[in-house]
């Protein structure tokens, strides 16, 4: 009798303690992507972006006329992502990792923020928004 007390306890709490999983896993699952490009050169740039899984190299690519100083600020993107790619005017091409850990201990950026600033020392910076 003992025992199906225990074992009634120890289902109870289970169920308890991990309600809500499916949740976060379905949550995690169905997370929502997008990136900001701004163009703070003082010309106008042609600038392609193109979103690449590990799979299948790019599923996703986007060129912008930007004008100098512009931005295109909520560009969504269709599936999860692993890298950006980048491209200025017919530069060589630029690999960056993408999402990435933000400083909140296993929190991922589900935005990027693409910054083209030729006159400083990095010229292209990708932050977690």
């Amino acid at each position: 009798m003992k025992r199906r007390s225990f074992l009634a306890v120890a289902g109870a709490t289970l169920t308890v303690l991990t309600a809500g999983c499916s949740d976060v896993i379905s949550d995690e699952q169905q997370q929502e992507y997008e990136f900001g490009i701004y163009n703070g050169s003082q010309d106008s740039h042609t600038i392609t972006v193109r979103i690449g899984n590990s799979l299948e190299g790019h599923f996703q690519e986007e060129m912008f006329e930007m004008d100098a100083e512009t931005a295109n600020e909520n560009v969504p993107v269709e599936d999860t992502p692993s890298r950006i790619y980048l491209e200025i005017d017919s530069s060589e091409e630029m690999s960056f990792p993408w999402p990435a850990s933000n400083s909140e201990l296993g929190s991922i950026a589900s935005k990027a923020d693409i910054w083209y600033e030729p006159s400083l020392e990095q010229e292209i910076l990708i932050q977690e928004a």
